[in-house]
């Protein structure tokens, strides 16, 4: 036994010729996948942050608290995609009325079924189990990914390993996990279906297609993978258009099923910005991204992101479309995608980088499962992975509180006095939500603003208070309790200590307003934001008077 685990641990994958070295470096990329999502765990809230949840939701309602769920709120924003089929994963039968309310457009969101009802599965069935399955079923994705493609690209050389390297850590992979979206796990099924083409188990590949269908409708267009090796053999056509037909079988009776319980509500609507005459959106997307570059108005960090998905995107749909391999299931599969890319709506190419990075996976695989091998294919290997240099550091990190409390003597107040909370300090608008640099965390107030402290004790608090203050244009900065003015100073680009004593909180409800005598202004071209001033390090200690 313990030398078969040696013998694996030397060989994971079974494959002539493994080295060591390239076996460390996948190692490396699935522990780095791990650490980063454990870094988006928070106390209470579990995984729900990657769901995406926006404090200010499109649609109006509060759908957290009509559920009773848990679930992390995003600060001053409307919320991401994942957020509506979270809300399906809880109700998969869709039987809630308040689910035509909640979510943009039910017929649209809920055609993607699949994973919905697997978290709900896999969460038993209860709302705050069920999304933090939800939140985590692309981590389990990726690594199943991951290991499928050891059957293309083990790690026995650089060149394999660039491949694979090049998928998993893409930013459209990366997006769809870090974000809880479709195309991860949309992606695994149409490599798991590619995978029984190649092997010989057509009928297991034409399942598993069917499945990617109420994952993802694009998904359907891998159905061309079963398509004969041998285009002039009319058996196989015919055994082809049978599996074709029931690979959108699923998908036909769900939509059928949709359309009579909700009615033409918009949701085949839906998307009409997703598609465009051939080459007119891809075209505009390049010269979007060029007028970016020469008037600097999008910040590196995301710009680079989008050239990079636009470049690689390009070099894989011309790949394939040149690349004529009719008996290659690879080919097959993924020359729809190559297609696809050419009708894509501004929609899907707008922002940076993009929906295309994730719409577009497909072209990834095919791109790397056919380009030939060897270093004269290097610089077209380099060009179509090249987002893989951008996805790790694309991913924005989780905000964290920019402020600490901490009452000195809450051991010794008497029990009838505690509360069932604590010290809590609220940053309402107009101040921004807190970001980071990695070191150090900071919100912005795009004017006046309070900053509210709740006193849970019934009695009154005595703290000091401290921080740090910076602005981007020169101002008088004070910060105030009522029509006191607690501190008042000049403030400058560089960060300015202070720090205040005594102050006093009543029991419930406090508000302290941080003002300037000059109006917001915005700091630089790539930020329309209008900012007053920055606060950094922000801590509140005292005591309960007795």
């Amino acid at each position: 036994m313990l030398q078969r685990v040696w013998s694996w641990i030397q060989n994971p994958v079974g494959k002539a010729g493994v080295r060591p070295g390239l076996v460390l470096l996948y190692v490396l990329a699935a522990g780095w996948i791990v650490a980063k999502i454990s870094d988006y765990h928070v106390p209470h809230f579990g995984y729900t942050y990657l769901i995406g949840v926006g404090e200010e939701p499109p649609q109006g309602i509060d759908w957290a608290s009509d559920r009773d769920v848990v679930v992390y709120r995003h600060f001053r924003s409307p919320g991401y995609d994942a957020q509506y089929y979270a809300q399906i994963a809880i109700d998969p039968g869709l039987q809630d009325p308040v689910l035509a309310k909640s979510i943009d457009n039910l017929p649209y969101r809920a055609r993607r079924i699949l994973l919905p009802w697997t978290a709900y599965l896999f969460g038993v069935g209860q709302p705050n189990w069920v999304l933090n399955v939800f939140a985590l079923q692309n981590l389990v994705c990726w690594f199943l990914l991951g290991w499928l493609l050891l059957r293309w690209f083990p790690p026995t050389d650089l060149d394999r390993a660039m491949r694979w390297l090049g998928i998993m850590l893409s930013i459209g992979v990366l997006f769809s996990v870090f974000a809880a979206l479709v195309d991860a796990p949309s992606l695994l099924l149409l490599a798991l279906g590619l995978k029984w083409i190649e092997t010989g188990h057509p009928w297991r590949a034409t399942a598993v297609l069917a499945m990617g269908g109420l994952a993802k409708e694009t998904n359907l267009l891998g159905a061309a993978g079963l398509a004969p090796a041998n285009w002039k053999s009319a058996r196989g056509w015919g055994m082809a258009i049978l599996q074709g037909i029931l690979v959108a079988l699923p998908f036909v009776v769900w939509f059928a099923i949709l359309r009579w319980r909700f009615g033409d509500t918009g949701g085949s609507l839906a998307g009409v910005r997703n598609f465009s005459l051939p080459f007119v959106a891809f075209a505009e997307r390049w010269a979007e991204l060029a007028s970016a570059v020469v008037e600097g108005n999008v910040a590196w960090k995301y710009l680079g992101g989008g050239l990079a998905t636009h470049i690689s995107v390009t070099v894989q749909a011309a790949f394939l479309l040149c690349w004529w391999r009719w008996s290659s299931a690879a080919w097959r599969l993924t020359v729809p995608f190559a297609v696809l890319a050419l009708v894509l709506g501004t929609a899907v190419w707008e922002g940076h980088p993009g929906a295309s990075s994730r719409v577009l996976l497909p072209l990834l695989l095919g791109f790397n499962l056919l380009l030939p091998k060897g270093r004269r294919w290097w610089a077209l290997l380099l060009l179509g992975n090249l987002t893989m240099f951008f996805g790790p550091v694309s991913l924005e990190p989780r905000t964290r509180e920019i402020h600490t409390v901490l009452i000195t003597n809450r051991a010794e107040v008497a029990e009838a006095a505690l509360p069932q909370g604590e010290l809590r300090v609220d940053f309402p608008r107009p101040w921004h939500r807190a970001e980071s640099d990695g070191d150090r965390q900071w919100r912005w107030s795009e004017g006046d603003a309070a900053i509210e402290v709740f006193n849970p004790y019934d009695r009154p608090v005595e703290v000091e208070i401290r921080g740090q203050w910076s602005v981007h244009t020169d101002r008088l900065g004070q910060l105030k309790q009522g029509d006191t003015v607690l501190w008042q100073e000049h403030l400058t680009r560089a960060p300015t200590d202070w720090r205040v004593s005594g102050v006093v909180l009543p029991p419930g409800r406090s508000e302290l307003w941080v003002t300037s005598d000059q109006a917001p202004a915005q700091s630089n071209p790539a930020d329309p934001r209008k900012l007053s001033v920055r606060l950094l390090k922000f801590a509140v200690k005292g005591r309960v008077l007795d």
